[in-house]
């Protein structure tokens, strides 16, 4: 492991081989808070709280220190992914973002989980499509994850099951023939006016990790999102805790608006909530007044009020 020049002081990287596609050598890379007391023993007491994984967005990375200082001082171990082709893990000549099925990313999981340890499961604390990735992941390898924390997850497609029905075969043929081609325009930078210091907001990111109208999307990448809503809608529930943070409204438009900077201005929350009330008997959903898309990142009032349900609901995890 290195020091993590992201980060910064504190935190350190280290560069998980995943092997090759067609694109050249696959990387990922797993980010750990070092520990500021002795490390415990392999094998600890019931008192020990359960690591952290922190796991990110669609055109997104691992940045958010404030969020990983907290939750280390309150005694978690806590680590960070950034997946193939995002962040940290994009490589020269990678196409951003691009994956063919969401399973690819069990290489980089696996391998995550078990420089933390086989026999300490993890939080998964996953945003956005982050959030999709590690509940497939929960559902197929149940007991390698003590609970999940979803941050707005991206488990259905906008206005439900029937619009992604209809989307999905022609995106499957279209993906086919365009593979890592972008098969949608970009977004637009409503969600990083919002957050972002240069355009009025309060947090600080890099914007060539995480562009203001994120990366082009390739055709293969949403054809794997699709199948993987679709593999969620059709698997059993979940027998772990979960936990669903999301804003309390969506706001979308052509043009930005003020009322942008306190909704989800890119997932439909009434969908999202839907979905989350389907993965398993012991799930808490919260609706956050004033939230951003990503909880973390709103306004003071709100973020503070989504760090202390998150850590509410930790301290409800038996050891």
């Amino acid at each position: 492991m290195i020091p993590d020049p992201v980060l910064g002081e504190g935190y350190s990287v280290r560069r998980l081989e995943l092997g090759a596609d067609g694109e050249g050598p696959l990387v990922a890379s797993l980010v750990h808070r070092e520990p500021t007391v002795p490390a415990m023993p392999e094998h600890t007491g019931r008192g020990e709280k359960p690591p952290i994984l922190m796991m990110h967005g669609w055109s997104d990375y691992v940045f958010d220190r404030a969020l990983l200082e907290h939750l280390g001082e309150a005694g978690h171990d806590v680590w960070g992914l950034d997946l193939r082709k995002y962040g940290r893990s994009l490589l020269p000549d990678q196409t951003p973002t691009s994956v063919d099925h969401l399973s690819r990313y069990d290489r980089e999981i696996e391998a995550a989980l078990r420089i933390i340890g086989p026999d300490r499961p993890p939080v998964l604390l996953a945003h956005s499509a982050g959030g999709l990735t590690a509940t497939l992941w929960a559902q197929r390898r149940p007991r390698t994850v003590r609970a999940l924390a979803l941050n707005s997850p991206w488990l259905e497609m906008h206005l439900g099951s029937g619009v992604r029905t209809l989307a999905q075969a022609p995106v499957r043929l279209l993906a086919e023939h365009l593979r890592h081609r972008p098969i949608l325009p970009s977004g637009s930078s409503h969600y990083a006016r919002s957050i972002h210091r240069d355009f009025g907001g309060m947090y600080d990111y890099d914007l060539a990790l995480k562009p203001a109208r994120g990366h082009r999307f390739p055709a293969e990448t949403l054809a794997a999102v699709l199948e993987g809503q679709k593999r969620l809608r059709a698997a059993g529930p979940l027998t772990i805790p979960v936990l669903v943070m999301h804003s309390a409204r969506s706001r979308f438009g052509t043009s930005f608006r003020e009322d942008m900077r306190r909704a989800d201005s890119v997932l439909d929350v009434h969908t999202l909530a839907r979905a989350a009330r389907r993965l398993g008997p012991d799930v808490r959903i919260e609706p956050i007044e004033g939230a951003r898309h990503d909880v973390f990142l709103s306004d003071a009032d709100a973020r503070v009020r989504a760090i202390r349900i998150l850590d509410d609901w930790l301290e409800t995890l038996a050891p």
